[in-house]
């Protein structure tokens, strides 16, 4: 064989290499918190070559979906998509990196998009962003929120995001304390103080909604999954 040749077969085994690291699927999965009673229960998400059944679930986190890796754009359908040309233009999107290999899709109202009043929020959950054990929160309320969670504390401002840290060393119970400043100001006042289970093995998203009472919803749910299996997650606490 020429000596030439050598440089030529190992660019393309190094191109074959990374079109495989790049091809390696990835998992996603969603939840719809705050899902009026008229939205959809389910829905397809088109990858721009395949349809891919889902629900679009409000009390849980959604079954695990696999989707292809590399660089991605989802579309949001009501109706399975075979062909891309078909595509409606105005379908819910979302761009998902190439180098986001884990993430959760948080499904919201939107009343400006007449197809699908659905906007999808994306979330990166790869490990180095949020690791077993710890909780990812959303604040979807004007209200600071503050928490004494185990040996962990937190703070989440109005209308914005933080992650726990673990509320114990191992799996247990622990007690969760919540309190509020109503619009971000003023003396605390609390929301409940609870006991909840902890899964050292599982990573969490936690939400706090309003109810259109005085106090704040708090609840959050495990995403528990068995190696090399897909499981759902399920829902751990809620005031």
């Amino acid at each position: 064989m020429n000596m030439t040749t050598y440089p030529s077969i190992i660019a393309a085994t190094f191109c074959l290499l990374m079109g495989i690291l790049q091809a390696k699927p990835r998992t996603c999965r969603i939840v719809f918190p705050e899902r009026p009673n008229n939205a959809p229960k389910t829905a397809f998400l088109f990858d721009g070559k395949k349809s891919t059944s889902i629900t679009l679930p409000s009390m849980n986190l959604s079954e695990v979906i696999i989707m292809p890796g590399g660089l991605l754009t989802l579309a949001l359908t009501e109706q399975e998509i075979t062909d891309p040309k078909l595509l409606p233009p105005n379908a819910p999107r979302i761009s998902i990196p190439e180098n986001v290999t884990d993430f959760y899709i948080i499904m919201m109202p939107d009343s400006k998009n007449q197809l699908l009043p659905i906007k999808m929020n994306l979330v990166d959950a790869g490990d180095d962003k949020l690791k077993a054990s710890e909780t990812l929160w959303f604040n979807f309320t004007e209200h600071k929120i503050i928490a004494k969670l185990g040996t962990s504390n937190l703070t989440v401002e109005p209308k914005n995001r933080a992650i726990s840290k673990a509320p114990a060393a191992s799996s247990g119970y622990y007690i969760a304390r919540f309190a509020y400043q109503a619009n971000g100001s003023g003396a605390l006042a609390s929301i409940t103080e609870q006991s909840w289970w902890h899964d050292a093995n599982s990573k969490h998203v936690g939400f706090m909604v309003n109810t259109g009472g005085k106090l704040p919803k708090i609840y959050y749910y495990r995403d528990f999954r068995m190696p090399e299996e897909a499981v759902d997650g399920s829902e751990q606490g809620q005031n």
